[in-house]
C-alpha cells in the first residue's frame, strides 16, 4: 500500500512539473495560460507585457494634443512619433525639430510609460506652438493606451495629453 501511494504522489508531481514547465516556455497567452494547471500569476505578467509589447510598437501620426485638434501646416509633415519596443527607443518630429530617446515601462503595471534621456534637434520655425506644447505633454506623460489604430499617452491624473493614429 506505502508503495502503491509513493508511486500515485511520484507520478502527480511529475505531471505537475511538466505541466508548469510547458507553459512557462509558451507564448503565455491568456488562453494557453487558462488551459494549463502552472502558475497563473506568472503567464499573466507575460500576456500583458507581450501584448504592450505587440501593440504600440510602429509609427503614429498626432491628431490631438490636450483634446485640441492638429491641423499640420501646409507642405510640412504632420508630428509623428515611433516607438520600438524591441529597443524601448523612440524617434520622430514634432513639427518642425525631430527628437530621440527612450521609454521606460514597467511589467507589474502594463499600462505605465514614461519617456527618458529624450533630446531633438533646435531649429527655428514659424510656427513653435504645436511643437511646444506636444514636448510640453511628452514630458507629463505617465501612461499609455492603445488599441489597433489609436494611440493615447496619458498623464498621472489619467487624462489624454496626447492622441495618436497609427501611419
Amino acid at each position: 500500500m506505502k508503495k502503491m501511494l509513493f508511486i500515485v504522489a511520484a507520478m502527480a508531481t511529475t505531471l505537475m512539473a511538466c505541466n508548469k514547465q510547458t507553459c512557462d516556455k509558451q507564448t503565455c497567452d491568456k488562453e494557453a495560460c487558462e488551459k494549463q494547471t502552472c502558475e497563473k500569476q506568472v503567464c499573466d505578467k507575460q500576456t500583458k507585457a507581450e501584448v504592450k509589447a505587440v501593440s504600440f510598437s510602429g509609427e503614429w501620426t498626432l491628431t490631438e494634443i490636450n483634446g485640441k485638434q492638429i491641423e499640420s501646416e501646409e507642405g510640412k509633415p504632420a508630428p509623428f512619433i515611433i516607438f520600438d519596443t524591441n529597443e524601448n527607443k523612440v524617434n520622430g518630429n514634432a513639427g518642425c525639430n525631430s527628437f530621440f530617446g527612450s521609454f521606460i515601462t514597467d511589467t507589474t503595471n502594463p499600462s505605465a510609460l514614461k519617456f527618458d534621456n529624450m533630446g531633438s534637434t533646435k531649429m527655428m520655425c514659424a510656427n513653435m506652438e504645436t511643437e511646444d506644447n506636444f514636448f510640453m505633454a511628452m514630458g507629463q506623460v505617465s501612461s499609455i493606451e492603445c488599441n489597433a489604430s489609436t494611440l493615447q499617452l496619458k498623464d498621472k491624473d489619467n487624462n489624454v495629453v496626447l492622441t495618436f493614429v497609427r501611419k
